[in-house]
């Protein structure tokens, strides 16, 4: 995993769980002690996750419940972080529709251990995905928390429903994504 996303993890828990001391408290906590991520070096999956758990015991909040709101808040920095790769015009679909295939593929184009998540989106009409994630990170809860933070970002009324968990023997993760017409239009 890259440093970027522990940097994030980093801001979300200063900015929404009480500053630096509870940042530098949970490092304690995890047993990692005092450590500076960089951005684009490479660290242990088993960090995050071990950092996730960590802050999901602390705050006395299931996983999975800081796991999505974790990604609700990281879903704006991205699009933020990675501008470049982003044009101005998207908004949440086209985010998601262009993620896997450019996003990630020009941001991993140089690294022979990269390991995204594979995200596949297919519109269903104007107002309707269905996006499909995999990983062997399992952090389908942090994708559905990332598509509720870009939702917000571009000030859009959108909907996510999980229909097929890895979590419950799913081979894949299955996301229904409604966006929510303007007044005055029918969904299709």
């Amino acid at each position: 995993m890259y440093g970027v996303i522990f940097d994030f993890l980093r801001s979300y828990v200063i900015e929404r769980h009480g500053g630096r001391a509870t940042w530098d408290a949970l490092l304690a906590e995890a047993g990692i002690g005092y450590k500076v991520y960089f951005p684009v070096a490479q660290y242990p999956d088993e960090e995050i996750v071990n950092l996730a758990s960590t802050a999901a015991r602390m705050l006395k909040v299931p996983l999975p419940a800081v796991l999505e709101d974790f990604g609700d808040f990281v879903g704006p920095s991205l699009v933020t972080y990675y501008e470049m790769f982003v044009r101005p015009e998207w908004r949440t679909f086209e985010v998601l529709e262009n993620a896997s295939n450019k996003i990630h593929d020009a941001i991993h184009r140089h690294n022979p251990r990269r390991n995204p998540p594979e995200l596949r989106a297919t519109r269903q009409g104007e107002h309707r995905m269905l996006l499909t994630y995999h990983s062997e990170r399992r952090l389908c809860f942090v994708a559905k928390g990332i598509v509720k933070g870009l939702s917000k970002k571009y000030g859009e009324d959108i909907e996510v429903r999980e229909t097929q968990c890895m979590h419950y023997g799913a081979e894949r993760c299955h996301f229904e994504i409604l966006r929510r017409s303007p007044v005055g239009y029918g969904m299709d």
